[in-house]
């Protein structure tokens, strides 16, 4: 059977207890575990086999003095050990072993004191130096790519500017337009209400000097038929004075 290592260190002291209490011979029956030797058993078992926990990374931390649960987090994968999720909190866990709960909190290492000489300062110095250059380098870098992006960016508050400006005009144009627009249309209107009217009045003229040659026809007619009654009447007067003549002739005659 596959026993958990805890269990399996253990064992050896578990067989001496049944042999030492006799229950080796019957097994491990319920005459044979008694109270007091399972009490026995049972303690034998938590000495030997700890019990371990599942814990949260927070909980983690707590127990084992550790800064956050991402150094718990880290403390448990380089340990391999266990991991579920809780259903209930859907929390991950870890199983954490015993003998590390045991140890109890990390002590926090003392820092040696130990007195540098001037060869340590210079040396130290000279590290330092060598591991600023390249940040040194990068800040240069960093500072003239800012430069670089400052200049861009006034460039591009320039032609927004110029762009902007540009828009204003082109906004005044169209309502210069629009106005000119609206001007034209009006007088269009008015130019068209004048058409208007005067196609009425040469309408009337038109009528009018229609009615008007129908009334010099119809004056013509009249004065036709005047003149025509002037020469029947001129005609019959000639005719009458002709007979008159006539008669007195033949009275003198």
């Amino acid at each position: 059977m596959n026993w958990p290592v805890g269990v399996r260190s253990g064992m050896p002291a578990v067989f001496r207890f049944v042999r030492r209490t006799g229950c080796g011979n019957g097994g491990l029956g319920s005459t044979c575990l008694s109270s007091t030797k399972t009490i026995g058993i049972l303690a034998i078992m938590s000495d030997v086999v700890p019990i371990t926990a599942w814990l949260t990374y927070q909980q983690v931390a707590e127990r084992l003095g550790l800064r956050s649960a991402s150094a718990a987090a880290s403390r448990a994968r380089r340990g391999k050990w266990p991991r579920r999720t809780r259903n209930d909190t859907l929390e991950t866990e870890v199983c954490v072993p015993a003998e590390v709960l045991a140890a109890g909190p990390q002590k926090p290492r003392k820092r040696r004191e130990t007195a540098a000489p001037a060869a340590d300062a210079v040396t130290l110095g000279e590290g330092i130096a060598a591991a600023v250059a390249p940040l040194q380098a990068v800040i240069e870098r960093l500072s003239a790519e800012l430069a670089v992006a400052r200049a861009a960016n006034e460039t591009l508050r320039d032609q927004l500017a110029a762009a902007q400006s540009e828009a204003a005009e082109l906004r005044g144009r169209s309502a210069a337009n629009e106005v000119a627009l609206e001007r034209e249309a009006a007088d269009r209107r008015v130019a068209q209400q004048q058409a208007d009217h005067s196609r009425r009045e040469h309408q009337a003229v038109q009528e009018r000097a229609a009615q008007a040659h129908i009334s010099l026809r119809e004056q013509q007619a009249r004065l036709q038929n005047t003149e025509d009654m002037v020469t029947r009447l001129q005609r019959e007067l000639n005719v009458a004075q002709r007979a008159t003549e006539r008669r007195r002739w033949w009275q003198w005659r």
